[in-house]
């Protein structure tokens, strides 16, 4: 995880910093308001997957292969060099763009059955807070307040059937066999798919 820090660090700092919007105690109230309580259903899904002692608790550091460092993407571009309005700067923005969109995935994950604790980006709302997809990932603020981090660390998560309860940007668990799919989208590409047997709040 360290590794993905650093290098999101980089990308705020160096392209996007003009991008990132203020993340305030005011965002996480209101996101507390708004969000429902989860259906009796859906509670008693969960327990029974996490009863099942069937799911792999995985870091996002493992969906990494071991062969890809985020660190050397960056060591062809001189970002000391670049002014804001420099021709080359928008030039290797496009090409750092391509690169983490096209950052290969962990072939060792494919099929395994794993809980990740991630947070939440939409992709749809189906009426009131109902939610049947969305995008997990690694940091607070991903692919909403700020840049999204490189395809193998975004997966796209697709519920049996649409639910209350999830928010933008809450923190979950989430259980399911881990596939590795390419999925596009307008808020980031992501290089694996879950279908997801259970979404469980994370509480500290």
């Amino acid at each position: 995880m360290k590794r993905f820090t650093f290098i999101a660090a980089i990308l705020l700092c160096c392209f996007f910093a003009g991008a990132a919007h203020a993340l305030t105690d005011d965002y996480t109230r209101q996101q507390a308001i708004e969000r429902s309580q989860v259906s009796p259903a859906d509670e008693a899904q969960t327990q029974r997957v996490k009863k099942s002692g069937k799911y792999t608790e995985i870091s996002w550091d493992q969906l990494i292969p071991a062969s890809w460092d985020p660190a050397k993407v960056f060591d062809k571009f001189n970002l000391d060099q670049f002014e804001d309005d420099d021709p080359k700067a928008e030039a290797a923005l496009k090409e750092l763009q391509k690169l983490w969109n096209e950052a290969p995935v962990n072939p060792d994950m494919k099929g395994k059955l794993v809980k990740i604790l991630g947070y939440v980006a939409p992709l749809d709302f189906l009426g009131g807070d109902e939610l049947a997809e969305f995008l997990l990932v690694p940091y607070f603020g991903a692919c909403i307040h700020v840049p999204p981090p490189p395809a193998n660390q975004i997966i796209y998560v697709t519920l049996a059937k649409p639910r209350g309860g999830i928010q933008v940007m809450d923190t979950v668990w989430v259980y399911g066999r881990l596939q590795i799919e390419k999925t596009e989208n307008d808020l980031a590409n992501s290089g694996y798919s879950m279908k997801a047997d259970a979404v469980e709040q994370y509480v500290e």
